[in-house]
């Protein structure tokens, strides 16, 4: 028997723990998963059958440690070779817990030096690294000095059920949909052959989960990617017996399902996609579509009452806000037909939850990657019908007197005074793009943007402090007031968007696959921007000033952009002259929007390098080539001019760790400071507020702060958003 443990999103640990009990696992939460004993097979079944979890790990080692030299120690000494070949790809990830001074990138590092140096002791030869796709993966958690080792033998995320090859608006992971099915009682509503409505069903992910549930269709039946696979002890024979029976009660559960599923939406291209990834999960034959709007879409005869599950859009613009109060008062009263069904909606904004003229009968709260939202369930029927004319989406914004209630009228007139200011000043300056808000009022929690005849408006996360209730209320008034403000901005043209800690993958989450991609100038640079797609807008505006310092001091330098983003830094170096250039983010987005904004300005060819990196794993490429060339050649390898911008915190799937910019800063700038050249500079800058440096880089670098001296008059109101230093080497 072993032990294994079961990653959860947050929420549904619940769920994972009765899909175990229905497989005759016993399992427990221990912390944010799921632990349970039992065997291999139990685990194959886990992968195959678990719809809420993310991920199924096995526990092959626990010990201390000292530091991360005792545990490089030890684990060289583990018998690799009974898990992994010397042919297999592998990547290593560690977590910490109560270890504020392990760097988890490094700490990974180690863990990949234990198994590599192991394999070459034993074989003379050594397994290869691939931290996107690797045959197998190896977890470290640390808590405090205590560390335990496990193998995934999921391979990519549970989620991923092998069957979807696209997406639609307003994404929702197959694990939460099946949590929300649960939730709603649908496999003991399915066992009684009721109905399923999906109204905007967008690329079918909850329409097909039901149908698999209905079906009692395993999850993973249709993967043969399982890490388990290239596992050494995976055992083929106890697969197949898992395999077998889950095709048996696929076969048995397809004549059992007599419901119907039905799927309706607007786009016919979703409806397409919905029908593809049906059609390969085998859950066709019980669907129908409807082509068209939910309002129209009545009542069939014969529908036997059961539940209707959907998860519709939410709004990046004002105008789409506007829209989408309409669509909820349309899908109430379009549910009012469906006498005797339950219901459930899944919105991030329980505003709009209220429009519905529905009472829903239970809130529940999920986490639909790091967005927060309530899940709404309902009974249909008139005892649950609120009486109510239907709203008229612009009244909130027509009636002034509540509007300027609550401190509106002093955040209307903030808005006006820093409007007459900031516009006479970006004129005088030639600036399209600037910061006209950044929650000067404290109750006004928000940050409002102007690129070019747009506005973006942020909702920064409330404290725990202030009831959700009126933060609410204070939002929907910043909705009504910027529009009044800047009446000559078209409403379509006024984006909302919510500011949240990004992890990982987050980071770069797409809101929408609209590609709205327009450009801007910024002093000599076009730059292209994006107000949709995306958290950010792919220019950083707080660095307006450090970008026009790199453009004025570029001019036949050899320029480094480490964690370039969208590399506007780099096309100011290009307009301002630099003999070359090269550009490294970690994220493939990114690092294409950074080539096209390079084009855009008429740079490409040879001297423009862009790389696809960690930037930890590429300065310590970089330097060891560089160290194995003579002393004399080095330089060549050398710049002189480095801007690096670190996020504050991230933990992508792309790196072997997580950076911690206040933990991480001193060994990113040391390594940084190798590839200076003589006479040149390093300018380093964090959007971290409470960044101290570290003592030991005085010592060694010439530092200089020039926080100050960078910062713009548009941020001049919040002078700790970030701080800017220029480091170079101290005069021998």
């Amino acid at each position: 028997m072993s032990l294994f443990f079961i990653t959860c999103a947050r929420g549904l640990t619940p769920y994972v723990i009765r899909e175990l009990a229905e497989l005759g696992i016993e399992g427990k939460q221990e912390g944010s998963g799921v632990v349970f004993e039992g065997t291999t097979q139990d685990a194959y079944k886990a992968c195959l059958w678990v719809r809420c979890g993310s991920r199924v790990l096995l526990q092959l080692k626990t010990g201390t440690m000292r530091d991360l030299d005792d545990l490089y120690a030890q684990l060289s000494t583990f018998p690799w070779s009974s898990h992994m070949s010397d042919n297999n790809t592998f990547a290593t990830k560690v977590t910490t817990q109560k270890a504020p001074k392990i760097h988890t990138h490094f700490a990974a590092l180690r863990v990949k030096d234990a198994i590599v140096d192991y394999f070459n002791t034993l074989l003379d030869s050594r397994p290869n690294v691939d931290t996107e796709y690797p045959d197998l993966r190896f977890y470290v958690h640390i808590h405090d000095k205590n560390y335990t080792l496990y193998l995934d033998l999921s391979g990519e995320p549970l989620h991923k059920r092998g069957f979807r090859t696209e997406q639609g608006v307003a994404p929702i992971k197959e694990n939460l949909a099946a949590a929300l099915l649960y939730r709603s009682n649908w496999p003991e509503k399915a066992a009684k052959h009721e109905d399923f409505i999906d109204p905007l069903c967008g690329a079918g992910t909850i329409l097909i989960e039901a149908a698999l549930m209905a079906r009692d269709i395993a999850p993973g039946l249709y993967r043969n990617d399982f890490a388990f696979m290239n596992w050494r002890k995976f055992r083929e024979e106890e697969w197949d017996v898992c395999l077998a029976d889950a095709r048996e009660r696929a076969e048995k559960g397809e004549a059992r399902y007599n419901g119907r599923l039905y799927g309706v939406e607007r786009s016919a291209r979703m409806i397409g996609i919905t029908k593809a990834n049906a059609d390969r999960a085998r859950v066709l034959k019980n669907m129908t579509f409807h082509h068209k709007n939910f309002q129209d879409f009545e009542m069939p005869e014969g529908l036997t009452p059961g539940l209707i599950v959907t998860n519709p859009p939410y709004g990046e613009r004002l105008g789409d806000k506007v829209e989408l109060v309409e669509t909820y008062q349309d899908l109430g009263d379009w549910m009012r037909q469906f006498a005797g069904f339950d219901a459930g909606v899944i919105t991030s904004d329980t505003e709009l939850g209220r429009v519905m003229g529905l009472r829903a009968r239970k809130l529940n709260k999920f986490f639909n990657g790091a967005l927060e939202t309530t899940y709404l369930q309902f009974t249909i029927a008139p005892d649950y019908f609120v009486d109510r004319e239907k709203a008229d989406a612009n009244e909130v914004r027509h009636n002034l007197e509540q509007i300027l209630s609550g401190g509106g009228e002093d955040f209307r007139n903030r808005l006006l005074k820093n409007k007459k200011h900031l516009e006479r000043w970006a004129n005088r300056q030639s600036i399209e793009c600037y910061r006209l808000y950044d929650a000067d009022l404290p109750e006004f929690n928000v940050a409002i943007d102007r690129y070019g005849d747009r506005l973006v408006i942020y909702e920064y996360a409330a404290p725990k402090t202030i009831n959700l209730k009126v933060a609410e209320e204070r939002f929907n008034r910043v909705l009504a007031i910027v529009p009044m403000v800047f009446d000559e901005v078209r409403e379509e043209h006024i984006y909302v968007k919510h500011r949240r800690r990004q992890k990982g993958q987050d980071q770069y989450e797409k809101y929408d696959e609209s590609r709205e991609f327009f450009e801007v100038n910024e002093g000599s640079a076009r730059v292209l921007v994006n107000l949709v797609d995306y958290l950010d807008t792919g220019l950083f505006l707080d660095h307006r000033s450090v970008r026009q310092y790199l453009f004025e001091n570029a001019r036949n330098k050899r320029f480094l952009n480490l964690f370039c983003y969208t590399g506007v830094g780099t096309v100011h170096a290009a307009n301002g002259g630099a003999r070359t250039t090269t550009s490294v983010d970690m994220s493939r987005t990114y690092l294409k929007w950074a080539e096209r904004n390079m084009r855009l300005n008429g740079h490409q060819g040879p001297k423009h390098i862009f790389d696809q990196s960690d930037v930890f794993e590429w300065l310590r490429k970089h330097i060891e080539k560089m160290r194995r060339k003579p002393l004399m050649e080095q330089r060549t390898d050398k710049f002189d001019l480095i801007f690096m911008d670190p996020p504050t915190f991230s933990n992508s799937k792309r790196m072997e760790g997580v950076l911690d910019i206040q933990r991480d800063h001193e060994h990113l700038i040391s390594e940084a400071m190798r590839l200076v050249d003589r006479g040149g500079e390093l300018i380093f800058s964090t959007n971290l507020r409470q960044f101290k440096m570290d003592e030991s880089l005085s010592e060694r670098f010439e530092i200089i702060d020039i926080s100050k001296a960078t910062l713009p008059e548009d941020f001049a109101r919040t002078p700790r958003i970030r701080q800017c230093f220029k480091i170079s080497h101290r005069l021998q």
